[in-house]
């Protein structure tokens, strides 16, 4: 078991995830969001092989579009 905080809240983590399968654990599309792991913006390319470690701080960011 592993603590992170995600979107400033704590999360435990029940086994190692990668970005793409903590977005996937989240049930968000990774083609739709930003994804800031320890303060540093992550390319979409990196999701696949970023591993969340204990301790991490992940941010995840949706971009919503509206108006008139």
């Amino acid at each position: 078991m592993m603590e992170i905080i995600l979107n400033g809240e704590k999360e435990s983590l029940d086994m190692n995830y990668t970005i793409a399968e903590l977005l996937q654990k989240q049930g968000l599309n990774p083609d739709v969001v930003t994804v800031s792991l320890n303060g540093d913006i992550l390319g979409k390319d990196a999701f696949d092989s970023t591993s969340v470690k204990d301790g991490d701080s992940v941010d995840i960011l949706m971009f919503m579009g509206g108006g008139r």
